[in-house]
C-alpha cells in the first residue's frame, strides 16, 4: 500500500492512500488556508488522542464496512483504519444529505487493498 504521511502523531499516524484514482493530496492543496488548518488540527487531534469524539467533526458512516470521514463544514475525507493508521483515501465536497454510494464502494475498495496485503 502506497502512502504519504501527513501527521504522526503519539496514538495515531494520519496518512493519505496513493494508490488510486482519487488524488486526496491535490484536493488538500485546492483547499484555503483555513480550511486546511482546521482539517490539519482534526488530523493532530486524531494523531494523539487516537479518537476524536465530536460527531460533528468525525463519525462513522451508516451502511458502511468500516468507512468513516473527517468533516469540516461541507467538506469530507472519507477514510479506514488499517492497525495505528488512518489512512484518508478520498476527499470531496458534500452537498447532499447522504454521500454518493460510488465514494464509500470506492473507499471500501480501498480498506479491502490495505487489509488484503
Amino acid at each position: 500500500m502506497k502512502t504519504k504521511g501527513l501527521y504522526q502523531g503519539s496514538k495515531k499516524s494520519v496518512v493519505i492512500f496513493l494508490d488510486g484514482e482519487d488524488d486526496v493530496e491535490s484536493f488538500l492543496d485546492s483547499l484555503t488556508a483555513s480550511d486546511r488548518r482546521k482539517l490539519d488540527v482534526l488530523f493532530e487531534r486524531m494523531g494523539e488522542f487516537g479518537v476524536l469524539n465530536n460527531r460533528e467533526k468525525f463519525k462513522k458512516l451508516e451502511g458502511s464496512d468500516g468507512i468513516f470521514e473527517f468533516k469540516s463544514f461541507q467538506i469530507r475525507l472519507l477514510c479506514f483504519f488499517v492497525g495505528d493508521r488512518v489512512v484518508i483515501c478520498r476527499g470531496l465536497f458534500k452537498k447532499k444529505n447522504k454521500h454518493d454510494k460510488v465514494n464509500i464502494a470506492y473507499a471500501e475498495t480501498c480498506r479491502q487493498k490495505c487489509i488484503g496485503e
